[in-house]
């Protein structure tokens, strides 16, 4: 692949690490004995603060296994997006890390990555206990590339008290929810907080695309037997410019960030917000938490499919760099880091800090302590539900993906129509 350094450079660059450097991952702790290094990057500034569950499986396995010694590197996600492409040139990927879907598989093509196939194998209660769409994505050609890092679980969140106080019921439909922008917009409440400057932030609309029917054409569409488009996609991007023009958006959603929107509805001037679950703790430490829910959003009566579709979809994975096989003592320990990560004592301290666990989970969760994420499993639970298998951005190149948010943001600011919006993305996929 281009993207990569030739085998001459690779070979270059090893024969120099290995034949002129005697240095080891092995290091002495404060007690003069020998522990292994495992290096685990993964995609934010602060994992203690931004992404404790994970932090602190780090720090407990550590208490675990105290002879080997992890080193967290964590940077915001862009940057490290941008890291580990430099650092898969030089061939110098970290031990343990978290990429993207389209990235994993690259690296996964190029060689770079381990299988974690035997992993599975010596751990059957593990895959057991996955829900059933967490490992097919990670898998290429009998290939197990990559494990979730999460399960990636997005919707809606709702204020019930803006609701209540504007005589509104949670709508069920599209309709229902149009009524409720309408007479929210009138009363000067902002009914949707989104921040365009992030333009990733887009989970509940695309699983409101997958309502019609993008899992059932997307092949199709990729293989150039069908086109992005159709008549379809087009009646969905119809709603996003019909929300937008009955005020369904803040007025400053071209120039704020995710995180404004996030403080927008954690101020309580916004009845809506289109995010994840990693936002729980946040919610639940606000002065909002006694009246949030969770939501997978509206059906459509002229949806294609199922239209009870959640989204409980596996994370960009996790993925262990193939160098790690050669050293028997760093494999041992990557291995155990995952047997502990996805183990009920991983699953434990995922719930700790409100994350909803990979594993299946039967437990209760004190409603009276913790109220939002309570509410959240509830939702999680409900089988009258029906995940999709996967996020749609997450199954198709960056560029593609890139395009989607392009042309979802660009209806919502009002700079597609959209059927410009869908031609955009129908540009880029025969590119």
């Amino acid at each position: 692949m281009n993207k990569y350094i030739h085998l001459s450079i690779v070979l270059l660059i090893l024969f120099v690490t290995i034949g002129c450097s005697k240095e080891t991952d092995k290091t002495v702790n404060d007690n003069s004995q020998e522990h292994i290094k495992l290096d685990i990057a993964i995609h934010v500034a602060n994992p203690k603060g931004q992404e404790p569950a994970f932090y602190w499986i780090v720090q407990r396995f550590m208490e675990k296994y105290p002879d080997i010694k992890i080193e967290l590197h964590g940077t915001e996600q862009k940057a490290h997006i941008k890291k580990i492409k430099m650092m898969a040139q030089s061939d110098s990927l970290p031990d343990i890390f978290w990429v993207l879907p389209s990235s994993a598989k690259e690296l996964a093509e190029a060689g770079f990555l381990l299988d974690l196939k035997p992993f599975l194998n010596n751990h059957p209660e593990m895959v057991e206990n996955l829900h059933l769409n967490m490992l097919d994505s990670y898998s290429l050609d009998g290939q197990q590339f990559g494990l979730p890092y999460q399960s990636l679980v997005t919707g809606i969140w709702y204020n019930k008290a803006i609701f209540e106080k504007n005589n509104l019921k949670l709508p069920e439909t599209y309709d229902g929810l149009k009524s409720a922008v309408q007479t929210l917009h009138e009363n000067n409440i902002i009914p949707i907080a989104k921040g365009a400057n992030d333009p990733y932030s887009v989970w509940a609309f695309l699983t409101m695309l997958s309502r019609y029917g993008y899992f059932e054409k997307i092949d199709s569409i990729l293989a150039g037997n069908e086109s992005f488009n159709n008549e379809d996609f087009l009646n969905f991007y119809r709603k996003i410019a019909e929300l937008r023009e009955l005020g369904a958006f803040p007025k400053n959603v071209a120039t704020q960030s995710y995180f404004q929107a996030v403080q927008m509805f954690l101020n309580g001037e916004a009845a809506m917000l289109d995010a994840g679950i990693w936002e729980t703790k946040k919610i639940e430490e606000s002065s909002i938490a006694g009246d949030v829910g969770f939501w997978w959003g509206p059906t459509f009566t002229d949806g294609v499919g199922n239209q009870k579709i959640s989204s409980i979809v596996p994370a960009a994975p996790l993925v262990v760099n193939k160098h790690v096989e050669k050293d028997k003592a760093k494999y041992e320990a990557a291995m155990k880091f995952l047997g502990f990560y996805f183990s009920e004592e991983g699953a434990s301290i995922m719930i700790e800090n409100q994350v909803a666990p990979i594993m299946k989970f039967d437990g209760e969760i004190d409603s009276d302590l913790h109220p939002v994420f309570a509410n959240v499993m509830n939702v999680i639970n409900d089988t009258s539900w029906e995940s999709k298998q996967n996020q749609p951005d997450l199954i198709v190149s960056e560029g593609i993906a890139n395009a989607m948010y392009d042309s979802i943001y660009g209806v919502i600011n009002g700079i597609y129509s959209p059927e410009e919006a869908i031609k955009i993305v129908d540009s880029k996929i025969a590119r």
